[in-house]
């Protein structure tokens, strides 16, 4: 009777901290998700100019945003951003309509 009162209590002991640790892990990778979440990387910048009007250039850094998926997966979403054209640019890419 003693052992099986013991086992119990062991084995609620044990779910009880496995259950405690699962949720701290789960609010400090959302706490740290979440953070990184507000941050954009920036990389390259990229320069467009349209095929009516080429002597207009156009330049974008593409940056991308980390997104929790929600099932602990993070995922990385590039986008756009205008930046002023700097005054020696990268070769632009001739495009019909520019990027939105």
């Amino acid at each position: 009777m003693k052992k099986t009162i013991l086992r119990n209590i062991g084995v609620a002991t044990a779910a009880t901290f496995c259950l405690t640790a699962g949720v701290l892990a789960t609010s400090v990778s959302d706490s740290v998700a979440s953070s990184r979440t507000s941050q954009a990387t920036p990389s390259e910048l990229k320069c467009y100019a349209t095929t009516g009007n080429p002597d207009e250039v156009v330049c974008y850094r593409v940056s991308k945003r980390v997104l929790n998926s929600g099932d602990g997966r993070l995922t990385f979403v590039p986008f756009l951003i205008q930046v002023p054209t700097p005054s020696n640019p990268p070769t632009p890419s001739v495009v019909n309509v520019l990027p939105s």
